[in-house]
């Protein structure tokens, strides 16, 4: 199954966008000062950052691999590792179409039907979100300043638990699948919405919550430490449950701006609350470039990588055979 162009053509589109963001926000920070202070980063502390990204990957993959096997579905590992990993490499797609995409191909390549893998990808954000949510939590009992401006953001994403028991109902349940069976990847496909409800409660179990919340509240908890390993590295004394709270809110407020990635959202918040605690500007600035270097387009390179890597199994035919041209033995 072959990713429409015109999704390739928008990420392209808004990877330009996010440069023109970026240098804007440099300007305006001072440029030479957010470039001084990354020249002198210590690269050991990157490669902290970039293990604790990379242990969030791993341990959110396994969380993956647990889903399929709660629904009796497992892939070969081999296909499982690719599906998933190349799927970061669309994380930056309008809509996150990376997760409908990921439902969409198991069942063309795998056979798996989209009345259980829509549940997957469902379950994997619900889960994010809430862990997101709870660290938020956490690091407000430490914060020492006021939330500047982020109340309505933070009671928006307390209301998730709420909206999840409305989401058991019927009604909403069905309302909600059916706009995602309007997808671009899945509106030519049928989904059974009572085989998909009965999968989702399967992943929302009490046993499956606790193990769930645990491994992602953990996975999260480590891109919140390389927040404040790039604090440290850029001589600010923000501690870590500081750090906890601010990257968690700003990981909140990207979401609910239904940005791709959070892109600018995220970076955003972070620089506000990180300047809240008497952190100056370049510093600010250069703390927030840095834990996005790591903690998304770490994400969407490493995404890259697998796709490419498997591109053929999973994807469908390459550029050469899609221009008519040989293909490579």
């Amino acid at each position: 199954m072959k990713l429409p162009r015109h999704f390739v053509g928008k990420s392209f589109l808004i990877i330009a966008l996010v440069a023109v963001i970026y240098v804007a926000g440099a300007l305006w920070l001072g440029w030479d000062e957010i470039r001084d202070r990354i020249s002198h980063f210590p690269g050991q502390a990157l490669l902290f950052m970039a293990g604790l990204s990379l242990f969030n990957y791993v341990l959110r993959f396994f969380r993956w691999e647990l889903y399929l096997r709660q629904l009796g579905r497992p892939l070969p590992w081999r296909t499982s590792l690719g599906l998933y990993f190349s799927a970061y490499v669309m994380v930056i797609t309008p809509g996150k179409i990376g997760e409908v995409f990921k439902a969409a191909v198991m069942r063309e390549k795998c056979g798996v039907p989209l009345a259980l893998g829509i549940p997957v990808v469902l379950a994997e954000r619900i889960y994010d979100f809430l862990a997101v949510l709870v660290l938020a939590i956490l690091g407000l009992f430490i914060w020492p300043e006021s939330f500047a401006g982020l109340t309505t953001g933070l009671v928006a994403a307390a209301f998730l638990p709420v909206a999840l028991a409305l989401f058991r109902h019927p009604g909403v349940r069905t309302r909600l699948l059916n706009k995602l069976g309007k997808a671009p990847l899945l509106k030519d496909h049928t989904v059974s919405l009572d085989s998909s409800m009965t999968s989702l409660d399967r992943l929302l179990s009490l046993r499956l919550v606790l193990i769930s919340m645990i491994l992602t509240t953990v996975a999260w908890l480590a891109e919140c430490l390389g927040l404040w390993i790039a604090c440290r590295g850029l001589q600010s004394a923000v501690s870590v449950g500081e750090s906890i709270f601010v990257y968690a809110a700003g990981t909140l407020v990207g979401s609910l701006s239904f940005l791709p990635g959070g892109l600018g959202g995220t970076e955003a918040v972070i620089i506000i609350l990180l300047k809240n605690l008497s952190v100056d500007g370049a510093q600010a600035a250069a703390a927030a470039l840095l834990v996005r270097i790591f903690t998304l387009w770490l994400a969407v390179v490493l995404g890259l990588v697998f796709f490419l890597v498997y591109r053929r199994s999973l994807f469908g035919a390459t550029p050469e055979q899609d221009s008519g041209g040989d293909s490579p033995s």
